[in-house]
């Protein structure tokens, strides 16, 4: 099958900023082929405390206008990023409790159907103290509940997991009788799609990630560039088009390109985060 036939795909972790260069990675994305994005709320602790998480959701609600308006399908995330933390501990505040109600806040929307996600939230990448730990695990039951109460799905930043790590989320999950399908474990390793199957997965595509989830054969995961419009660093962390390329990519190279098409660009994103693809 030749590169000239362009499939639909669906990147399931895609940041915007207001402005042009935003723009222009929702133009290059759908040229190469993409059809739908779930667009993540992004952090930007220049505007301050007041009203922070209330003006960051209506910055990624119209974010999401704007890409529909180019003819994308779009769903969206909102959520408190994990090194919020951070930011509102500097400023002084309760962060543990400032991160709930922004949690509060996403879930509000969700049962609005302005939003299908709540994320990306869990823990910082790197190491921190126990008590931000604690704190952090805190806030990610907390949304584990949210979801069992309402339905809505959950995205996880945390550091990479290992066997240990993705059993410790599924007891998470179990505890909050959370469905753990709606639960997507963002920045997966393709390696370990086999360890708590049931979660899903978001995969960073890149070809090398694609061919080994491909080759575990266990329909769990999405693809995801985890773009971000910084004019500081161009096409982090990598191009907004890396998932319709991929999708070429699969298409040449799988004779059972279809499958694997209605599983990661349709089936699972349209059941996690209830879109119509």
């Amino acid at each position: 099958m030749g590169s000239s036939v362009i499939p639909g795909a669906f990147d399931a972790h895609f940041h915007l900023n207001p402005g042009e260069l935003g723009k222009e990675a929702v133009r290059r994305f759908k040229a190469s082929g993409g059809t739908g994005i779930n667009l993540v709320n992004l952090p930007d602790y220049s505007i301050g405390y007041t009203d922070y998480y209330e003006r960051r959701y209506e910055i990624t609600i119209r974010l999401a206008d704007m890409a529909r308006e180019s003819g994308l399908k779009v769903s969206v995330t909102l959520g408190p990023y994990p090194l919020d933390y951070f930011f509102w501990e500097k400023g002084g505040f309760n962060a543990k409790q400032m991160m709930l109600d922004g949690v509060d806040l996403a879930a509000k929307y969700c049962k609005q159907n302005v939003a299908s996600a709540i994320g990306e939230i869990g823990r910082p990448h790197f190491p921190v103290e126990p008590r931000v730990i604690e704190d952090s695990n805190e806030i990610m039951q907390r949304c584990l509940e949210v979801s069992s109460e309402i339905g809505c799905a959950v995205v996880l930043h945390t550091e990479d997991l290992d066997t240990k790590g993705l059993e410790g989320i599924h007891t998470m999950i179990v505890r909050a009788r959370a469905n753990p399908r709606k639960v997507v474990k963002h920045h997966a390793s393709p390696e370990l799609n086999g360890i708590c199957p049931e979660v899903s997965r978001s995969i960073l595509a890149t070809r090398n990630n694609v061919r080994s989830a491909i080759h575990e054969k266990i329909w769990n995961f999405m693809l995801e560039s985890d773009y971000v419009d910084d004019p500081g660093k161009p096409d982090k962390v990598i191009p907004p088009d890396s998932v319709p390329k991929r999708a070429i990519m699969i298409m040449e190279q799988y004779m059972n390109y279809e499958e694997i098409f209605a599983s990661i660009f349709q089936d699972l994103p349209e059941y996690v985060f209830s879109i119509q693809l």
